[in-house]
């Protein structure tokens, strides 16, 4: 008699401390899960993956330098080239974020938009003036090399990106 006692309470005292500690658990989940995002988390998030965007398209676009092989001085000349385009460029790049902020605005006049073309212009000349120079660092091998891995990459972005309408 005094076991079955001690047997009823002990599955009592088991059932009270598990039904105790069931609703402990459930109500801090849902307190973690109604607890408000912290402000500004989402902005840092879209922050995150415009990151991560621009770092996996700088590994495309230095990847195929990789595949030249370049000798440690052509990957300094190349790295000095870029600071130097980045650096020169980089208050015509500001100057056109401001722009831009005035077309979203709806504030951007006329003279501000032949700016933005001037500015656009000499960008794409800039760039392109860095594209010559680091062509000037290859030896002949890898220019032919490169000239191959561009047009299996343009082959490769035609097939994966049909133009919906031809170019008129």
């Amino acid at each position: 008699m005094f076991r079955t006692r001690l047997g009823i309470a002990g599955v009592i005292l088991g059932l009270l401390m598990f039904g105790a500690s069931a609703p402990a658990q459930q109500t801090q989940q849902n307190s973690n899960a109604a607890a408000p995002p912290q402000p500004g988390s989402q902005m840092r998030q879209m922050i995150m993956r415009r990151m991560m965007k621009r770092r996996r398209a700088m590994r495309g676009r230095m990847g195929g330098l990789r595949q030249l092989n370049l000798t440690d001085q052509q990957k300094q000349q190349m790295r000095s080239i870029r600071q130097t385009q980045g650096q020169g460029a980089q208050a015509q790049r500001q100057e056109m974020r401001q722009l831009m902020e005035k077309r979203r605005a709806g504030t951007l006049t006329a003279q501000d938009e032949t700016r933005a073309k001037e500015l656009r212009q000499q960008l794409m000349q800039s760039r392109q003036g860095v594209r010559t120079q680091m062509m000037n660092v290859l030896t002949a091998d890898q220019k032919a090399k490169l000239e191959e891995m561009m047009k299996t990459r343009r082959a490769n972005h035609e097939k994966l990106n049909p133009r919906k309408r031809p170019l008129l």
